[in-house]
């Protein structure tokens, strides 16, 4: 017993320390990379020409044609369908038969990469997040009876949070939060080991001290904590518009162009004139939350970078460029925050230092990305203020509540909808809606007749104990069902057949099965194919013991 406890550990440490130290090395490489090349963007801009008080520099604008034209070149050269990202990471978590492909995962990653060393604007914490998950996925297919599939997963989302952020607990709480949804004694060990390792290395490698450590929490709590009950709606506000456009944009993009080509071209144009005159809006946008916190710009100004902000992330995300919605939403939330904070000041409330700039970043990318508590942690982590981290309580509780409410629990719960799978139902109902009908056909017995009179009908009845049959044309498609009281003195049984009885095809999920036989009353269901040809029966109870059957599997992930 000391021998098998002594190797579960160590075997939960080495796979802590293995997926926490890749994890972190190719975080650090991936933000080091934008932000050296971001650097050298930002270095070469000169003035183009000059309009009003702003000045336009076309270096923008090369950069993010650059990239664009190597984001296609590598998608349809490599064949790549679609760009993966946290949703995917959630769903292959969730998920037996989805898997993190390491291809498509390898080079959304490069393409967010790209976008974000081009200016796009666009975040890295969900690139961050999908290169973790699939790091994790890739080492559970090489290993797939140390853990589960979703704690190889959670390892790795953990150790790409805590390696972005700095923040070891915040990766612990994300990974479990956003993605797993749920905690275990046999899941924590392993993911606070990579969490941790992931933290420690990136501040070896890329010390760069606590990102908000010059932040002002020198705060008066009454007045910051009663601005931010206002600024928590609105935060929900501009995170559901956010989101809806983001969407819609995104379903509706082939009607702004056909092409893949032409879509990111016109975005490139868009993005490359906006971001030229205002290059705050572009990047991943720390420079810009930096500056926000260190006021060094207008009220007026942060109001247009609110909206500029807000209008280039839609076009960037909708139309070709790749990349996460974390980094963008949580320069709108400083930009709101800011706002706030000279709305205050011009109230005479001069002692709200960076509450709402803080309180903004969290509640508006905690409404985006469905992790409240991780994001309320983030800050914490990152502020090393517990009085901040209060003032973020409300203003997150706020925002998630109204947004929950009026679009869904995250972006990324609308996206896998979408795809029609309901996440928020659960890991029993993605389970579930892997399962065809058919695989649970059994060998149920039943009662099917084909130009049968009503004697035969009754003297096949009388020796059964069926009280339902099908009736079958010539073709062996099902023509309805009748029950044994109206067939009993009614020789015309036909004008009692029920021609539209409940039915299931063959190839439908047990989840859409147990959905509609809800208020089903009878002996069993009818299976058929796409002609209506029935091949066999299933019972509530078939569908009773499937349930339990995924609900065992989910006891045994989640407590084992």
């Amino acid at each position: 017993m000391v021998l098998k406890t002594f190797s579960i550990v160590f075997q939960v440490v080495l796979i802590g320390v293995f997926v926490g130290g890749v994890v972190a090395i190719t975080s650090v490489g991936f933000v080091s990379g934008v932000g050296y090349i971001s650097s050298w963007r930002d270095s070469s801009s000169t003035c183009f020409f000059d309009l009003g008080n702003f000045c336009f520099s076309i270096q923008p604008l090369l950069f993010l044609l650059v990239c664009a034209v190597l984001i296609i070149l590598v998608k349809k050269t490599l064949k790549i369908e679609r760009y993966h990202g946290p949703a995917d990471v959630i769903l292959s978590a969730h998920s037996k038969s989805h898997s993190l492909d390491p291809k498509t995962g390898f080079l959304s990653t490069f393409s967010a990469f790209v976008s974000a060393s081009g200016g796009a604007s666009v975040g890295q914490y969900g690139p961050l997040v999908h290169l973790g998950g699939t790091i994790g996925n890739l080492i559970n297919e090489k290993f797939p009876n140390l853990l589960t599939k979703d704690t190889f997963i959670g390892c790795g989302v953990a150790a790409a949070i805590s390696a972005g952020f700095n923040s070891p607990i915040g990766g612990i709480i994300f990974a479990h939060e956003a993605i797993l949804r749920h905690f275990s004694f046999k899941a924590i060990a392993p993911i606070a080991v990579s969490s941790v390792v992931s933290s420690t290395l990136t501040n070896y490698f890329f010390p760069s001290g606590i990102l908000f450590q010059n932040t002002n929490s020198d705060i008066s709590m009454l007045p910051s904590v009663s601005l931010s009950l206002i600024l928590g709606p609105l935060c929900a506000l501009i995170a559901v518009i956010f989101m809806k456009s983001l969407l819609g944009l995104q379903k509706n993009a082939n009607k702004v162009a056909s092409s893949e080509l032409y879509r990111i071209l016109c975005a490139t144009f868009i993005v490359g004139i906006v971001g030229g005159f205002v290059p705050e809006v572009l990047g991943l946008g720390g420079e810009t939350i930096l500056g926000l916190l260190e006021r060094s710009y207008t009220l007026s100004f942060i109001i247009l970078i609110l909206f500029l902000k807000l209008f280039v992330t839609i076009i960037c995300l909708s139309m070709g460029f790749f990349g996460g919605v974390f980094s963008p939403a949580l320069v709108l939330g400083a930009a709101l925050g800011g706002i706030f904070t000279y709305l205050g000041a011009s109230l005479g409330i001069n002692n709200l230092g960076d509450s709402l700039i803080l309180a903004g970043m969290a509640a508006l990318s905690a409404s985006v990305i469905g992790a409240p508590i991780a994001s309320i942690v983030i800050i914490f982590e990152l502020s090393h203020s517990y009085d901040l981290a209060f003032v973020a309580i409300i203003c997150v509780a706020g925002s998630c509540l109204i947004s929950s409410l009026t679009f869904g629990h995250s972006f990324f719960d609308i996206q896998l909808i979408n795809r029609n799978f309901k996440i928020s139902r659960g890991r029993a109902d993605i389970l579930l809606s892997e399962i065809a009908v058919k695989e649970i056909l059994g060998k149920n017995s039943f009662l099917s007749f084909r130009n049968a009179s009503q004697s035969d009908l009754v003297k096949k009845f009388a020796n059964s104990d069926f009280t339902e049959a099908y009736i079958l044309n010539i073709d062996g498609k099902l023509l309805g069902k009748i029950r044994v009281n109206d067939v009993l003195g009614n020789k015309d049984y036909m004008d009692f057949l029920e021609k539209s009885p409940l039915l299931l095809n063959a190839n439908e999920s047990v989840s859409k099965a147990i959905e509609k036989a809800s208020n089903f009353v009878g002996e069993s269901i009818p299976v058929v194919d796409n002609d209506r040809n029935l091949i066999g029966v299933v019972t509530e109870a078939d569908l009773f013991s499937e349930y339990l059957k995924v609900q065992d599997q989910i006891s045994h992930i989640e407590k084992d």
